[in-house]
């Protein structure tokens, strides 16, 4: 993984990571609802509930490799994701239409 500059922000790879995240969550495969549960639940868990960590089983190795990578991310810069970025403020307020109402 690339190293931050600042440590208070995402690196290149996270960003990616996350965007692909969000492009699984909005997607049909099998994993996409596993996804959806994790950006949710970094965006809001009292809202959108929680993620259950077993739910990576159902997930292939790319997509574990980024839940990981934010992860990371999220322990490191404690802050929620539209705030890192806020063009995913569109994408979760997509994946939240399609998974939770």
């Amino acid at each position: 993984m690339d190293a931050p500059d600042d440590p208070t922000q995402p690196t290149k790879v996270e960003i990616a990571a996350i965007h692909h995240l969000a492009e699984l969550a909005l997607g049909s495969s099998g994993q996409a609802s596993r996804c959806a549960n994790f950006l949710l639940a970094w965006a809001d868990a009292d809202g959108y509930g929680a993620f259950d960590p077993t739910d990576v089983w159902a997930c292939d190795t790319t997509a574990i490799r980024d839940i990981v990578t934010v992860f990371g991310l999220i322990a490191r810069v404690a802050e929620y994701p539209e705030l890192l970025d806020p063009t995913l403020r569109d994408d979760l307020r997509a994946i939240a239409v399609k998974w939770r109402h």
